[in-house]
């Protein structure tokens, strides 16, 4: 279920492009508009068209080969708690993306205002989509793990990345929220065992971070 979940999600991500492509690529074929494959008015249908191929094909390639396995707990070890990062920044990005990317059309085929003014927009409305694209394909492989031995973080992929603190060398465990972030019910857990970056494991971006908190603090209690 979650495989063909994230396969729906890949298709979601790419329809508006092949769909918004091939709406203005035949549209402009049926009305007879345009007379020359160099015309600016061919840029934007197949610029989407290439573009919303290639977020389908990234998006199955990451679905289908994140392989790495996760690395096993040790006899003695419980695990207590598992969170993703919240996908709604990433979802955020990309409906943000959306009425600019529209409006980049519309202003292309709808008025007579020169051509730099779509293209900014366009190009503004990818920012803002490939923002959001990136961050979900981040989070999708990303993995924090709790347990009564351990803070880890995992990033699988190809390769297996992790960042883990043994709970008996926890010093500290505090909570950071942003403003947008307690609108949301999101936030980050810091737990770190030392001073410097490898010392610190930083559980982001997550849905409902107390109860990480929580339990974290339970075990040094």
């Amino acid at each position: 279920m979650k495989i063909l979940s994230n396969i729906l999600i890949s298709i979601l991500l790419s329809a508006p492009f092949v769909i918004f492509g091939l709406f203005i690529l035949f549209g402009n074929e049926l009305a007879s508009i345009l007379s020359s494959p160099t015309e600016p008015s061919y840029v934007l249908p197949i610029g989407s068209l290439v573009v919303g191929r290639i977020i389908l094909v990234i998006g199955l390639i990451v679905i289908f080969r994140a392989i790495a396995s996760e690395p096993p707990l040790q006899d003695s070890e419980n695990e207590l708690a598992r969170r993703h990062p919240s996908m709604k920044p990433a979802y955020a990005r990309v409906l943000v993306s959306l009425p600019l990317l529209a409006g980049a059309g519309y202003l292309l085929y709808a008025t007579d205002i020169p051509y730099v003014y779509p293209f900014v927009v366009f190009i503004l409305g990818m920012y803002f989509f490939f923002q959001g694209a990136i961050r979900y394909i981040k989070n999708l492989h990303t993995t924090y793990v709790i347990t009564n031995l351990r803070a880890m973080k995992m990033y699988r992929f190809l390769w297996l990345n992790t960042r883990e603190i043994p709970t008996s060398r926890i010093v500290s465990i505090s909570e950071a929220r942003g403003f947008f972030e307690l609108l949301s019910g999101r936030g980050t857990v810091v737990v770190a065992s030392g001073v410097g970056e490898r010392q610190v494991v930083r559980i982001q971006d997550i849905t409902n971070p107390v109860p990480i908190a929580d339990a974290l603090r339970g075990l040094l209690a």
